[in-house]
């Protein structure tokens, strides 16, 4: 009798396994899928910051019609550099932060806006810290570890782009998408950095973190299901905080960049929501923070093809208006 019992509970449980994963299926949730690749690890994880690229030259195959590459030279602080040789890390440094299109992911290295401007300041020597993938959180942490080491940096040019918003408070949906494209570059899954603003109205960083992740993940929409429930849970109180905590960032680089001496620049690269844009506009002139609105029509002639990252003319469309920006208010001399 207690056999037959065991049987039957274990039979209803099984029964009941297989018939959510079919309800989950029906209703359009899937096992797990990675988006593969076949480029080389060209990050590696930090303690801090999440992950970082590694020193290194990198061929990278990009998803476009016709088929290119792009070329991705790191040195060995982490910062893509320019292309250009001859250069003298002891003259006086511009550094960049902020995510991929900063960094300038599609395109070769001598044609970001970074290296754009490297061309017309040859008396300066610049760094481009930007990372794909970073937010403000990682973009704050690399200025305050690099601005440092780097004597006489005379400007930090920020690249802020809408989305930098998610990733500051580390949203569920953001945590996905790094998870879901982990084998793109990655030596492991990616963790991030994130924050909040204490009862002290103070910013709070927390160490990084990544999605979820349980075994079966690929096998079953249950355990997707699970994942994506449990990550929305705990991460949807942090969606308040997204606006203050990128405020204070964004001050908090400001004044990181004040002690060293340097004037701190914020460049809008891409905004869909202009309410949203202003609002920021608003709160960088109340506290006197250099700021240019960049944004650019991202459409065909200035898109990578087959990707959302400006291509060549679009860096040179940002470099002119960055570079503009710094001539009217003489930030360099």
């Amino acid at each position: 009798y207690h056999m037959k019992k065991i049987v039957f509970i274990f039979l209803s449980i099984f029964s009941s396994i297989i018939l959510l994963e079919f309800l989950s299926r029906f209703v359009g949730v899937s096992p797990w899928q990675y988006a593969e690749s076949d480029n080389p690890i060209i990050y590696e994880s930090d303690e801090s910051l999440g992950w970082k690229a590694k020193e290194g030259s990198y061929l990278i195959n990009l998803k476009s019609s016709p088929k290119s590459k792009m070329r991705i030279s790191i040195g060995e602080k982490g910062n893509r550099l320019s292309g250009r040789a001859n250069l003298n890390p002891k003259n006086p440094s511009i550094i960049f932060i902020g995510g991929s299109f900063t960094q300038g992911w599609g395109i070769n290295d001598q044609d970001t806006f970074a290296s754009k401007i490297q061309d017309y300041y040859k008396d300066f020597y610049v760094y481009n810290f930007a990372q794909a993938g970073y937010g403000g959180v990682q973009s704050l942490a690399t200025l305050d570890q690099q601005i440092k080491q780097i004597k006489q940096t005379k400007l930090v040019v920020y690249g802020f782009i809408e989305h930098h918003e998610y990733r500051n408070v580390a949203r569920s949906s953001w945590l996905a998408t790094l998870s879901k494209y982990s084998r793109r570059g990655y030596s492991e899954n990616p963790k991030i950095p994130y924050a909040t603003i204490d009862e002290n109205d103070n910013l709070k960083i927390y160490p990084p973190i990544s999605y979820l992740h349980l075994p079966l993940r690929e096998k079953s929409a249950i355990i997707t299901l699970i994942e994506k429930v449990y990550m929305k849970q705990i991460s949807r109180k942090r969606k308040e905080f997204q606006k203050p905590v990128t405020k204070r960032i964004i001050l908090e680089m400001s004044e990181i960049s004040k002690k060293n001496d340097s004037e701190f620049l914020v460049v809008i690269l891409d905004w869909s929501n202009n309410f949203s844009n202003n609002e920021y506009k608003n709160y960088l002139k109340s506290k006197n923070i250099n700021y240019v609105d960049c944004k650019i029509s991202l459409n065909e002639a200035t898109l990578v093809p087959g990707d959302y990252h400006p291509n060549g003319k679009g860096h040179s469309l940002y470099k002119d208006c960055i570079n503009s920006f710094i001539i009217e208010k003489n930030l360099l001399f």
